[in-house]
């Protein structure tokens, strides 16, 4: 099978960080799961507020591990 670039990517078959949905998704993640942290923190419910800094990790990771991605998925 051969390999469709896409018209609107370069010829690296790159672009932009902000053009990646997987990372608009993952920002959304940490910054839901960091509002819920603090408001975990402000109502003294601990066993939430380390379930939101999990989530916000998580997020955190998606972002790290889709920077570095050099292979694709089918």
């Amino acid at each position: 099978m051969e390999n469709i670039v896409s018209p609107a990517l370069p010829e690296d078959n790159t672009k932009p960080f902000w053009a990646s949905q997987t990372i608009w998704s993952a920002i959304a993640v940490v910054g839901a799961s960091l509002t819920g942290a603090v408001l975990a923190w402000k109502s003294s419910d601990m066993a939430s507020f380390g379930a939101c800094l999990t989530a916000a990790f998580g997020g955190v990771n998606a972002i790290i591990g889709r920077y570095r991605a050099t292979t694709l998925i089918k």
